[in-house]
């Protein structure tokens, strides 16, 4: 593993070793490609301890509902039970998780923590680094940061304006970080008499327990996990990775769907890098699909991670986008609208444009819309709500109640590009002005838009059957 990957927090002072090693696991959410996981094991073979992965589960995480919670806790019980056959010992709380895991603290020899990308994420890690100073409690610290191909404070130490300026440091710096072999095994395989306040044996239970909020329905096409991440891989690579460069059709199925699996951590990109680039050695990926397919899971999804990483606003309307993009809004601010729509219109597909209605449906009733229609839902928002900021406030409330990948960097990056963001100036325009427009009848020259509006309303049968 690449020692970069690794920002010590501070060091243990004293000789005197302590009961176990604890690795929190939170942003990533899994065993495989886990460099956070591996250095907590390599710390506990080198002291001879076992090692402790804790998970704290907060029920009010900010917008998150139990379409969220679903696939979180499909994914958890399958880590659970992995670490299990590995002798690795698992605990989860009920509760905040940078309050949960204080009770584990005094008799641990080191703290491993993964790399929190958003303000809450690091909020959490921050307090409790805070914690054990305050306490003076002697425990070594040390963050991984294992979701990104190229940690994101190694990649840049700034915001980047876009992909264009990410993209050459990106490239120079990658393949010094497929830098991930195996897991290794953990020597001291005692197991840790720790009580959890869940063992994940019945999700719908622990679903209960929490108490979470109901107003979204369980998605049944998508479940969590990396059993099932690594079946998409699996699929994109022998029946859709050819096809990449048509990927924009929403018409067609050329997608990867691994946004959702790598929003909870659930896959690496590492590994699905490492196996898209066999496949590439062996000749049954073509070149220009598998370019393509990498500006936008290494340039692309990195450069949203910069984004939310080195900008404190980048979940605010007036600190999220370019100046130039608020100069055009600003002056297009009192434009006519000849269609206007309130949130509950919206939410339920009530408007003129049966396009953005199919986009619509598909992101309540499946958690997912075609990356393409995901432009175009945010823009049509933008063209028919009164203003620029309640446009931004509806796009950000949808996005987040719906998707199983809301909440992420690549949600607040997308919906700031709608805003100018990691964009250039286009001809400008009613209401618009210098931002990136999008039309239906864009829609009707490039694609069989009706063949996706068809597909979405078979999804919405079925949805609505069970």
């Amino acid at each position: 593993m690449n020692k970069k990957r690794i920002i010590r927090v501070r060091e243990k002072e004293s000789g005197h070793k302590k009961s176990y090693v604890v690795y929190w696991m939170q942003q990533s959410q899994r065993v495989h490609y886990n460099h956070a996981l591996e250095h907590a094991i390599q710390l506990a073979n080198h002291h001879d301890l076992p090692l402790l992965v804790y998970f704290g589960l907060t029920a009010n995480y900010p917008e998150a509902n139990q379409r969220h919670y679903q696939f979180m806790l499909e994914g958890l019980r399958e880590v659970k039970d992995i670490l299990v056959k590995f002798h690795i010992s698992f605990v989860l709380r009920l509760e905040s998780p940078e309050e949960g895991i204080k009770p584990y603290l005094e008799d641990a020899e080191a703290l491993i923590m993964d790399q929190g990308y958003l303000k809450l994420q690091r909020q959490w890690r921050q307090s409790v680094i805070e914690y054990v100073k305050i306490h003076h409690l002697d425990i070594h610290i040390d963050i991984v940061d294992t979701d990104l191909i190229v940690p994101v404070h190694i990649a840049s130490d700034k915001a980047e304006y876009g992909a264009y300026t990410l993209r050459p440091k990106i490239k120079r710096l990658y393949l010094e970080f497929r830098d991930f072999n195996r897991i290794s095994s953990i020597k001291n395989q005692t197991k840790l008499k720790l009580e959890g306040d869940d063992d994940l044996s019945d999700l719908a239970l622990t679903i209960k327990k929490l108490n979470l909020n109901q107003s979204v329905s369980l998605s049944i096409f998508y479940h969590g996990g990396y059993v099932e991440a690594s079946k998409m891989v699996f699929t994109f690579i022998q029946d859709k990775a050819n096809h990449y460069l048509e990927s924009n059709d929403p018409s067609n199925d050329y997608t990867s769907k691994l946004s959702m699996y790598l929003h909870f951590g659930q896959i690496s990109a590492l590994e699905i890098l490492d196996r898209m680039f066999l496949e590439l050695e062996y000749g049954n990926i073509d070149g220009k699909a598998f370019d393509a397919f990498i500006e936008q899971l290494l340039v692309r999804r990195e450069l949203a991670f910069n984004f939310v990483y080195y900008n404190q606003g980048y979940d605010h309307f007036d600190e999220m986008t370019e100046p130039w993009a608020y100069f055009t809004m600003k002056e297009h601010e009192n434009d006519f609208r000849e269609y206007l729509y309130s949130l509950e219109q919206l939410e339920n597909s009530k408007t003129h444009d049966h396009y953005f209605n199919a986009a619509m449906d598909e992101m309540a009733y499946t958690g997912y819309m075609h990356n393409y229609m995901r432009m175009y839902w945010a823009k049509k928002i933008i063209e028919w709500t009164p203003n620029y900021q309640s446009a931004y406030d509806y796009i950000i409330y949808l996005n987040n109640k719906y998707f199983i990948d809301g909440r992420d960097p690549n949600s607040y990056a997308g919906v700031a590009w709608c805003f100018g963001k990691h964009d250039r100036a286009w001809t400008e325009r009613s209401v618009f002005g210098k931002l990136r427009y999008m039309n239906d009848k864009g829609l009707e020259r490039k694609f069989n838009i009706q063949k996706y509006v068809d597909d979405v309303s078979e999804k919405k049968k079925l949805a609505t059957a069970k």
